[in-house]
């Protein structure tokens, strides 16, 4: 994971959120011919995310993104990358308001960007463990044809 590096290392210092999950769609094959996986868990996913206000078509508008890391579970047959996920004790420590920078001290600052960095991993690990993952229909790619409270779209097919 680059958090602690370059772009993200100020929103993984100062501006983390979680992103609430059912599950996520992973896409394999040909172009044209592609199969789309659904991997989900027992439980509600809180997958590990950043946030800040950025100008978007003229209005300042909060924006985020879903942490992924390397995928090392079921995913990882479908897909290089998975959401990273945060088991519920750390969501407390992932919210916490506290930057991870210290004015003036680079070294704490990047001890405190690797200790959660590696809280994360550690988290993430755990509950990619618990991920599974089957074929659906191939109409949860299509507006006109989806309707995501359909339940049958997310069963395999």
């Amino acid at each position: 994971m680059k958090l602690p590096e370059r772009f993200w290392v100020g929103a993984f210092s100062r501006a983390r959120c979680i992103v609430p999950m059912l599950g996520y769609y992973e896409w394999t094959g040909e172009k044209g011919s592609k199969t789309p996986h659904w991997l989900h868990s027992d439980e509600l996913l809180a997958a590990a995310g950043l946030t800040w206000t950025a100008d978007v078509a003229g209005e300042r508008r909060r924006v985020f993104v879903v942490v992924t890391r390397e995928a090392r579970d079921a995913s990882g047959e479908i897909h290089d990358r998975m959401p990273a996920f945060l088991t519920r004790d750390l969501w407390d420590a992932w919210l916490d308001p506290q930057p991870l920078t210290v004015d003036g001290d680079t070294a704490a600052s990047k001890q405190n960007r690797l200790q959660l960095l590696d809280e994360l991993e550690a988290s993430s690990s755990a509950v990619a463990t618990t991920i599974r993952t089957h074929v659906v229909d191939r109409k949860v790619n299509n507006v006109r044809t989806a309707d995501p409270s359909d339940p049958t779209l997310i069963q395999a097919v």
